[in-house]
């Protein structure tokens, strides 16, 4: 069995090793346990958010540095992500506030802001791996709302709602005219929330108007994810929204409310094939520390683990790319990404190695399996291949744990050191 170590505070970082395996015993004690047989779902990939502002960090690096860093995260040699998400119109991480249109009838309507940064960006990822793209509004143009504001979670107007649909029809008929696809959309980032940025609150009786009998119609290749706001209450707002439609996918939410694993059981168990994403995660900023970071990715992966083993189909971070500041942001909302621009380079913080654990490993026959662990300390998910299972353990607790683990009949012990992860290959 190979594994894979990293101990950043020993400055051990995907350490690979063979590790010798038993046969297993009867009356063990400090076990993690696989089940091969019992899946919990099929695991798509993982992605991060492709902003104006991460794609002005990634134009920044020196041309060598741009390719090493769509290899580093794109390629099967890095993380191997799948997916992204794109923002329709600005976000607080935009360089500054922008529609694709000041005209309500759509007359002067153009993608233009998006072809300096966001675009060739996702044209220099799509020349090493084709990623499948969500896209999300945080507001409406202000020509639409209820006032004339993109901020504070000013409501659409309903009489707008028809030439809503259509401007957003058009985002993703733009798109496509460039060789770009959009297989996935929400209506609106996080419709609950009254934000000092690009906001817009949308009940959920408005949501359902708005989608089922002004957006839907007219799609053609583009499926719906719902929602797209905190897992809190996820069982009731998804039992609230859905109706039964070739073009509803499933649902996206975001981790800001805490864990709420069970909610995600609920979800996955009342609707087996529905799409679960977890559309968006971060952390607040701080200065980078190597050794302070490593709490943020193990905030990172125990979501992840405990998403992952309540039936959820992907994971996406949120900004791809930011700077030593976190930023920029016109919103001055700084938070952490898994990479920091520093210059015309980039380093890699604890985020990126504890993402690799998982993402790397994966491929596009992934399934969830169920996995035992008896220690409180240790954060467990396994995943079924063709021709292998990858099991990630780890340890955030502040001392070093033994134990035994068992996967088919086969016997590792091992050990893990504090604030550590690992990663077992078993053919």
């Amino acid at each position: 069995m190979r594994r894979y170590i990293t101990d950043i505070s020993n400055k051990v970082y995907l350490k690979e090793s063979d590790i010798k395996e038993k046969k297993t015993v009867d009356n063990l004690n400090d076990i993690i346990r696989i089940d091969t047989n019992k899946v919990i779902s099929n695991f798509l990939g993982f992605g991060s958010a492709i902003t104006e502002s991460s794609g002005f960090n990634y134009y920044q690096l020196s041309q060598e540095k741009k390719k090493k860093f769509i290899s580093d995260y794109f390629s099967k040699k890095g993380l191997n992500l799948n997916f992204g998400r794109i923002s329709i119109g600005s976000n607080d991480f935009s360089l500054s506030a922008y529609g694709y249109a000041k005209k309500k009838n759509l007359s002067d309507f153009n993608i233009k802001r998006d072809l300096e940064y966001v675009i060739p960006f996702l044209k220099d990822i799509l020349i090493v791996k084709k990623i499948s793209l969500i896209a999300s509004p945080w507001s409406p143009p202000k020509m639409y709302k209820r006032l004339p504001f993109l901020y504070y979670g000013i409501s659409l107007a309903k009489r707008h709602y028809e030439n809503y649909s259509m401007y957003l029809i058009k985002y993703l008929e733009e798109y496509q005219k460039i060789g770009i696809d959009i297989p996935y959309m929400t209506i609106q980032n996080e419709p609950m929330a009254r934000q000092r940025w690009e906001s817009c609150k949308f009940s959920l009786a408005s949501q359902k108007d708005f989608l089922y009998n002004y957006l839907l119609p007219k799609l053609n290749n583009t499926k719906v994810l719902l929602w797209d706001h905190n897992k809190d209450d996820l069982y009731n707002v998804v039992n609230e929204l859905y109706l039964k439609n070739h073009k509803i996918a499933g649902t996206c939410f975001h981790y800001y409310t805490g864990h709420c694993f069970e909610e995600l059981k609920k979800v996955r168990k009342k609707y087996p094939d529905m799409l679960l994403v977890n559309s968006e995660m971060c952390t607040g900023y701080s200065p980078f520390n190597e050794i302070n970071w490593i709490r943020d990715a193990e905030y990172y992966l125990i979501d992840i683990i405990g998403d992952m083993n309540s039936g959820v189909n992907a994971y996406l971070d949120w900004n791809i790319l930011l700077d030593n500041n976190g930023g920029p942001t016109y919103k001055k909302n700084y938070v952490k990404s898994a990479s920091i621009r520093i210059s015309n380079n980039y380093i890699k913080s604890p985020i990126y190695y504890y993402l690799y654990h998982i993402s790397h490993f994966l491929d596009e026959n992934s399934q969830v399996i169920e996995s035992y662990s008896s220690f409180n300390e240790l954060k467990v998910v396994s995943i079924k291949q063709e021709n292998k299972i990858v099991i990630v353990v780890m340890n955030s607790s502040n001392k070093r744990v033994d134990y035994n683990m068992i996967c088919d009949n086969k016997l590792v012990s091992d050990s893990i050191n504090k604030h550590s992860i690992i990663t077992y290959i078993s053919s």
